[in-house]
């Protein structure tokens, strides 16, 4: 066989460097397509109708800007025993914990429903699934058992009209423990790369909702965090000091707003009637607080 000319072999050496370079494209688009996604916001709230009342202007306006949203909502809103009756028709001491369950189902709907309202793509929008009413006395017990929510008997995350986001992502549903919540929520920080986190102050009158601060603030800490840490009140009044960001919602935003408020109120009557007055305001306040 006669020996390949110089030529030949240059034109060899040609085709593999080209095949070569088709490879490692095809791998980069290969490692791309399953990254983690960068975003750009973060918005964690206590419970499904939190994440409108604190922060539907900051999502909206981020969105508009071609920003990546991501939010978290901690619990399914299954511990609310007077919106639990109207849903399921029934006297309080009647209620089974199926019916806390069946609740916090439909309480997953509306922020579905909400969230589309607002533009946020479905993606983006994660389920923890820990207990509703019960944040705060986990993060309090030592860890060496885990929490038991007494209305829907649960010890570990779940969803009904969502899966948590435990079961997804690792397989297996995570037992009602405070290292599990800051284990999750470092997760999602570690693969989303929020600059700006948004989540209820520790101020704030609901146990949950302050209980939300400890553990984002841990997870942040986890991380190392260096961005803007961004905090709301729900429940009682505003902090003592100036905001550092006051957001004033456009009328279109503001009529936007409204609605997400409605969803959260479809199939609760009479309970979450008073949503819209209660929480619908023209400005939306964050104050900033560093990471200690």
């Amino acid at each position: 066989m006669a020996k390949p000319s110089l030529r030949e072999r240059w034109l060899a050496l040609v085709r593999m460097n080209r095949m070569l370079f088709r490879l490692i494209c095809l791998v980069s688009c290969f490692s791309t397509a399953f990254a983690a996604p960068a975003g750009d916001v973060l918005v964690v709230a206590p419970h499904p109708d939190d994440e409108v009342i604190g922060c539907a202007g900051v999502i909206m306006r981020a969105l508009e800007a071609k920003q990546r949203v991501t939010v978290v909502i901690l619990t399914n809103g299954d511990g609310h025993v007077a919106l639990t009756a109207a849903v399921a028709k029934k006297e309080r001491e009647q209620l089974t914990a199926e019916d806390f369950v069946k609740a916090g189902a439909l309480r997953q709907s509306h922020t579905v429903a909400a969230m589309k309202r607002l533009g946020l793509p479905r993606e983006d929008l994660i389920f923890l699934g820990y207990p509703d009413g019960g944040l705060e006395k986990m993060w309090q017990m030592d860890g060496s058992r885990a929490f038991r929510q007494m209305l829907t008997q649960k010890r570990e995350t779940y969803g009904v009209t969502e899966r948590d986001y435990h079961s997804l992502t690792h397989g297996s549903a995570a037992p009602y423990l405070k290292a599990n919540v800051v284990a999750d929520l470092t997760e999602i920080i570690r693969a989303r790369k929020p600059p700006e986190v948004f989540v209820s102050h520790e101020s704030d009158k609901h146990g949950d909702h302050r209980a939300a601060f400890w553990l984002v603030r841990e997870a942040l800490r986890a991380v190392a965090f260096e961005g803007r840490f961004l905090t709301f009140v729900v429940h009682g009044d505003p902090l003592p000091r100036e905001p550092d960001l006051r957001l004033k919602l456009t009328p279109t935003e503001y009529e936007t707003k409204k609605a997400a408020l409605i969803d959260h109120t479809k199939g609760t009557w009479p309970v979450h009637d008073g949503l819209v007055k209660e929480y619908l305001k023209p400005e939306e306040l964050f104050w900033q607080f560093p990471i200690p």
